[in-house]
């Protein structure tokens, strides 16, 4: 399957370099997830599914610009892939994150734009008939060995996994499970995901003790 894939820098590890098998992945850099010209579909042409894994957290930026990477371009990126798909068919699988509320009702200010940007993508699901959406809602995810970050920040995820370890350990998605958990999504048949402790919406949200149980933990 031919498979696009946002946000690799980041949690998840993807080959790059001399390390990347050029026969299966292509690297494009694109600067504007705002707008997709011809010059990059015509690159994606044929593509099965896409992981919309891009993110930042909303302490890094204004909530103007948080709005516009978490809810502005997945919605335009769901828009422009659901045209390439070769069968009319386009798995669009959004990850968001444990809190987020669709109806906006909560207080953290991540939650009710992620929750926005559910809601957006289900609606355009419902006028775009190729595409097949999934919400994946990972818990706490650790950052990658490859992620680089300060000493500090190392050792401030370090701490914030124990908690949750102690605390709430089931509100934890480790990277490795997380991106098997994806990858199983998004390459299977689109269709709803069979009803089960952390399956919502149809099949079509799934929450962070489902990733475990997908995921073999």
């Amino acid at each position: 399957m031919h498979i696009i894939l946002t946000g690799a820098t980041g949690s998840f590890t993807l080959p790059s370099g001399d390390g990347l098998d050029t026969q299966k992945a292509q690297i494009i850099v694109h600067d504007n997830f705002s707008a997709y010209p011809s010059s990059v579909t015509d690159l994606l042409q044929g593509a099965d599914g896409c992981v919309w894994a891009q993110g930042i957290s909303q302490t890094q930026v204004s909530k103007e610009e948080y709005v516009r990477i978490t809810h502005d371009y997945p919605l335009a990126a769901a828009k422009a892939f659901s045209t390439l798909s070769k069968n009319n068919k386009f798995n669009f699988v959004y990850v968001s994150g444990e809190g987020a509320d669709p109806t906006e009702k909560t207080f953290a200010y991540f939650g009710k734009i992620k929750g926005r940007a559910e809601a957006a993508l289900t609606a355009l699901s419902t006028t775009h008939s190729a595409l097949r959406l999934f919400n994946v809602r990972p818990g706490y995810v650790a950052p990658g060995e490859h992620k680089q970050m300060s000493a500090l920040s190392r050792a401030g995820f370090a701490v914030a996994g124990s908690m949750f370890k102690l605390i709430v350990p089931n509100q934890i998605s480790p990277p490795d499970v997380l991106a098997k958990v994806l990858v199983d999504i998004v390459t299977g048949d689109g269709n709803p995901l069979p009803a089960g402790k952390g399956i919502e919406d149809g099949g079509r949200t799934v929450r962070c003790i489902a990733i475990r149980k997908m995921g073999g933990l």
